[in-house]
């Protein structure tokens, strides 16, 4: 039997190989340039780039799956670069929550003579914008993700970042004695109270929806005066 050539499919078959060799040779020499980048940078930038890379791996892969490997590779260094300053997984993340979104609370009086209500508002909008801040959500949505299987992971997240902040707040409406908090009312249950009655379901709704951090801001602008008024009349009496 007579056998018969396709030189056009051999050709096309031909350009696919050539094609798929120079797309490796770009990989290879993007990967290289991002290894020579890395190279340049000091240990503080490398520290931030490296934890940047993880952040990424941590949101699409979840704490367990992933590696210190694919971290290496997302933010272009060599393992062993990665592993100088992060020794596992575990430190990475801890690293990672220690660099989280803390509202700068300022307790002093704002300019033009800042009154009292509206130093309030402006502490619980700082906080309310913390919690509420991309990043704060994607590690929120991460840590409830793996907080059964890794319970110190939760553990870690609490202490350092929710803690942390709702510290901030009870300390700045504690030593603000022109808020005037009510005799007997703890400066961190004020704080918790104030916190959640601003929140409400938006936190959940941030964590469950996705929803644009322009919507979220929005509504948070619109929730501060109800939120002022009813503590005031009702919590600070005045």
């Amino acid at each position: 039997m007579e056998t018969i050539s396709f030189p056009y499919a051999k050709w096309k078959r031909n350009r696919f190989l050539l094609s798929t060799e120079i797309l490796g040779g770009l990989r290879m020499a993007m990967a290289s340039a991002m290894v020579r980048r890395a190279q340049s940078l000091s240990d503080e930038d490398r520290k931030l780039l490296i934890l940047q890379a993880a952040e990424t791996v941590f949101e699409t892969a979840g704490y367990g799956d992933a590696t210190m490997e694919e971290v290496a590779r997302v933010c272009g260094m060599a393992k062993k670069t990665v592993y100088k300053f992060f020794p596992d997984k575990a430190s990475l993340f801890g690293a990672l929550v220690e660099s989280h979104d803390v509202a700068v609370i300022d307790s002093g009086p704002g300019a033009g003579g800042e009154d009292p209500d509206e130093r309030l508002a402006r502490l619980l909008q700082d906080v309310a914008g913390a919690i509420l801040s991309p990043r704060q959500i994607t590690l929120t949505r991460l840590v409830i993700a793996e907080s059964v299987k890794y319970p110190e992971l939760a553990q870690r997240f609490y202490r350092d970042c929710v803690e942390k902040t709702m510290s901030h707040l009870a300390r700045a409406l504690a030593n603000d004695q022109s808020l005037r908090l009510p005799p007997g009312l703890d400066s961190r249950a004020a704080a918790d109270l104030l916190v959640s009655t601003l929140l409400g379901s938006i936190h959940l709704r941030a964590l469950m929806l996705n929803l644009p951090t322009e919507t979220l801001e929005k509504e948070l602008r619109g929730r501060v005066p109800l939120v002022m008024d009813l503590i005031c009349r009702t919590v600070l009496r005045r």
